[in-house]
């Protein structure tokens, strides 16, 4: 919802959200390290996961990283949000590129469609457009039809073209968990897309100013406690 600009004014106007937000010193440390690989400087692990209970501070940690990356230099003007950040420490691109997607955002059986009609219906496929648009999207178009992950040198090509770039994956496995139910041959869509995760972290560690934070559940009981959760 901040991502379509379509949330509460409170999350979507950065000012606002960063004025009522107590910064603990987890969410300045995720803040620092996210910037600084974004600026491609050495950092620890570009690949972040954030697991926490429900009210453990993962969707407000991810709205603070979107909004810090889409300000770019413009973070460190606002008394309300400069502090995040050490000293030294500011974002040096305007045009960080912040690709977002949560359980809801492809439904697994309708796909996700264009104003043009194009449907969508995989994560590779969101991704690709929404880090570099259609041209992206086309890059993988086959992939997506066909619900088959990519290699991880296809997807490395992408991601050149696109830095810096921050990719936010939230509730993945209640995604896959319903992603279990469409079949693709032998395979399923949750196996099609556990294997895409494995690709997109070597791709996204192999590629500078690139970042990407996924967020899991602290246990199985908050995907329905089956199985396959």
């Amino acid at each position: 919802e901040v991502a379509l600009g379509t949330g509460q004014e409170v999350y979507v106007n950065p000012t606002m959200f960063f004025e009522k937000t107590y910064v603990t010193v987890g969410l300045r440390d995720i803040a620092n390290r996210v910037i600084l690989a974004l600026n491609g400087e050495d950092t620890e692990n570009r690949v972040i996961s954030l697991q926490t209970g429900f009210g453990g501070g993962k969707t407000h940690s991810l709205i603070s990283l979107y909004h810090i990356a889409k300000a770019g230099k413009d973070m460190m003007s606002s008394s309300y949000s400069s502090h995040i950040l050490n000293s030294g420490v500011y974002p040096k691109d305007d045009n960080a590129k912040v690709a977002v997607f949560t359980n809801s955002t492809t439904d697994v059986a309708q796909g996700h469609i264009l104003e043009d009609g194009t449907r969508i219906s995989t994560l590779w496929g969101e991704l690709a457009y929404q880090l570099c648009g259609i041209e992206g999207y086309n890059l993988f178009k086959d992939n997506d039809e066909k619900k088959i992950a990519p290699t991880a040198d296809l997807f490395k090509k992408l991601l050149k073209d696109c830095t810096p770039a921050l990719i936010r994956i939230h509730e993945l496995a209640d995604y896959c968990s319903k992603a279990a139910a469409v079949k693709i041959g032998a395979s399923t869509l949750s196996d099609q897309t556990i294997a895409f995760m494995q690709a997109l972290t070597e791709a996204v560690s192999s590629v500078p100013k690139v970042v990407l934070i996924t967020t899991l559940p602290a246990s199985d009981t908050e995907v329905a406690g089956s199985a396959e959760g």
